[in-house]
């Protein structure tokens, strides 16, 4: 199915409507990401080189590699914002009809087991749900 599930988030405008650095402000965002995470996410969004929705943002982290452990820890993590991208993630794996290892497999093949047991637990919460 090519449907995907956006949770109530409000889009906000970008500070630069047509940035002339494009692909600076985009390797500079991931740097950033991959670093911090949160202020990356910010960056880019507000840079207008990733529009402020949840698909929208897991698919530009995933597709320009951001770094998996960043990425791993952040979705597993306490913050509103990382249980909306967690929620969007789990969403859009395709998770019918597979085991418990293939699932595991399939939701790590982008990202990274996190490092801290809690949030650990919950990526795999949501996977099993």
């Amino acid at each position: 199915s090519s449907l995907h599930f956006e949770p109530f988030f409000v889009p906000r405008e970008p500070v630069l409507q047509e940035p002339r650095h494009f692909d600076s402000l985009e390797r500079l965002g991931l740097d950033l990401f991959n670093r911090s995470p949160g202020q990356g996410i910010a960056f880019l969004v507000a840079t207008g080189v990733v529009p402020d929705y949840p698909v929208n943002i897991n698919k530009f982290l995933i597709s320009h590699r951001a770094n998996s452990d960043q990425y791993g820890d952040f979705l597993g993590a306490d913050f509103a914002i990382s249980k909306t991208l967690c929620l969007e993630f789990l969403n859009s794996l395709q998770l019918v009809g597979t085991g418990v290892v293939s699932a595991l497999h399939t939701a790590f093949r982008d990202t990274s087991v996190p490092r801290d047991w809690l949030r650990v637990d919950r990526l795999t919460r949501g996977i099993s749900h």
